[in-house]
């Protein structure tokens, strides 16, 4: 699975197609003076913080959608590339105005852990999506007026829906970040490619900066320590804490429990893969990714993994990522899990097999 970046100058609004910023053509910033309106409409809707549940999303995205005086002079119709627009961010949220042409679809993708709702305000979109097995693929129309709402596991793959142009409102909570790529397979959906964004998407269109974006990111830049919650543990406390309660493996012991039924779950992008190797038989899972596919609870789980009694060991390059990811694990549901001391580094100086990456393709 290999990772792109997406900046602020040229990233994707709703799900770039396939690589980062391809098929997509962002949008003219967005006036202070629309930037209130758009916030007044949202008034009631949109909390200063915390995470929305998807019927909140849908809630948010029907409101902008009925309210075409907001977006209507803003859209832009592109025969040639989906177009995007940026309206709205917040701690709570991100709302964009998207504009589809007939043959515009955004290939399979999840979310990256974040909920959504999207409204056709105009046309009419076609949705495919997987099914809550996680196996069966399903369908639906949406047309004008119409809007669905999804939890962080879900995965779809929305197109235009027919003839004539479309509009669609999409709105994320947290913030849309990143986004993993699925192609299809006769064993189903399997990751390809995680596309992360740095930074706030579309922080600046063509037309200026957008401010609310913006006053985002410098807002987060003026974070320092001075105000930090009192007792705030550092990374180094949050990583002695979550050995504490790990029996961690090493290499040799590793080995022994992968042939007494544990499972490896390898949680390193592509590119590093590329560069150290792999351990043969290890299951690739995306960092972004690990706990909606493993919990058991998840719409968006493996179920031959995502087992209470399951032995999941996690590896990273050198045993950092994977103790977090397996006190992660721990909580939701996964007593057994636990991580590779000295991740893949380890592995490869105790001689034990490895081989080069094996790309998807």
């Amino acid at each position: 699975m290999s990772v792109a970046v997406i900046t602020s100058s040229g990233g994707g609004a709703e799900e770039p197609t396939g690589t980062a910023g391809a098929g997509l053509r962002h949008g003219w910033g967005v006036s202070p003076e629309r930037q209130q309106a758009i916030l007044d409409a949202l008034r009631g809707l949109v909390p200063p913080a915390g995470r929305l549940s998807p019927v909140q999303l849908r809630a948010i995205t029907v409101k902008i959608a009925a309210c075409g005086e907001l977006w209507a002079d803003l859209v832009v119709h592109d025969p040639d590339v989906r177009w995007y627009l940026p309206l709205h961010r917040s701690d709570a949220c991100d709302v964009w105005l998207l504009a589809w042409e007939r043959g515009q679809d955004t290939d399979w993708h999840d979310h990256g852990g974040s909920s959504g709702s999207f409204a056709v305000a105009e046309g009419s979109l076609l949705e495919q999506y997987r099914a809550p097995s996680g196996r069966k693929l399903s369908r639906r129309r949406l047309a004008a007026g119409q809007a669905v709402a999804f939890g962080p596991g879900h995965v779809h793959d929305v197109a235009h829906g027919g003839e004539g142009s479309s509009i669609s409102i999409h709105a994320y909570s947290p913030p849309l970040m990143m986004m993993t790529y699925y192609q299809q397979t006769d064993y189903g959906l399997i990751a390809r490619e995680t596309v992360a964004i740095e930074g706030p998407e579309g922080a600046r269109g063509r037309g200026g900066p957008d401010t609310a974006l913006a006053h985002a990111t410098a807002s987060a830049a003026e974070l320092t320590t001075d105000v930090l919650p009192a007792g705030a543990p550092g990374i180094d406390e949050l990583l002695a804490e979550a050995r504490g309660g790990l029996e961690r493996l090493p290499p040799e012991t590793a080995l022994a429990a992968l042939t007494d039924g544990a499972v490896l779950v390898d949680i390193r992008p592509l590119e590093q893969r590329i560069v150290e190797g792999e351990v043969p038989g290890a299951i690739i899972i995306g960092r972004n990714v690990l706990e909606w596919r493993l919990d058991p609870r998840s719409d968006a789980r493996i179920a031959a993994l995502a087992r209470a009694d399951a032995r999941v060991i996690v590896m990273c390059s050198e045993g950092y990522a994977s103790t977090l990811a397996a006190a992660s694990l721990r909580r939701i549901g996964l007593p057994r899990a636990t991580d590779l001391d000295g991740g893949f580094q380890a592995w490869k100086a105790a001689s034990l097999p490895t081989r080069p990456a094996q790309s998807l393709g």
